[in-house]
């Protein structure tokens, strides 16, 4: 019965954390069709994926404090679970860098389009 009032106090406490503490992740920036835009507009796209990445890291940056902060916060933690937490907080990880090299991706792939679509129209 204690271990399950540590339990739920545990839940409680890391819900409070992650409501007041809330990291919110970044919206993906609108990287236009390099064939059609401009380069004002593929410049404009570049800036906005540079922040986009940089708005990530801090993301990560948060939800890793949180996580301190959160396990920082339990009092005798069950090894399993802190082993748990530490793989959920891999795979946020992991999914985060992989949406960057994605977005990072896509805007190279857009600014090869407008690249050929300049050479062809030379």
């Amino acid at each position: 019965m204690n271990k399950t009032i540590r339990y739920a106090v545990g839940c409680c406490m890391l819900l409070a954390a992650s409501l007041s503490l809330a990291c919110d992740y970044p919206e993906r920036p609108n990287i236009p069709d390099g064939s059609k835009a401009s380069k004002e507009e593929l410049l404009a796209a570049k800036d906005a994926v540079s922040a986009y990445l940089a708005d990530v890291d801090s993301y990560l940056t948060c939800i890793e404090n949180a996580e301190k902060e959160a396990v920082a916060a339990l009092e005798n933690p069950d090894p399993e679970d802190l082993k748990r937490r530490d793989e959920m907080l891999s795979s946020k990880f992991d999914a985060a860098n992989e949406e960057k090299a994605l977005v990072g991706e896509q805007f190279n792939q857009q600014v090869r389009a407008y690249n050929a679509a300049r050479q062809s129209a030379d």
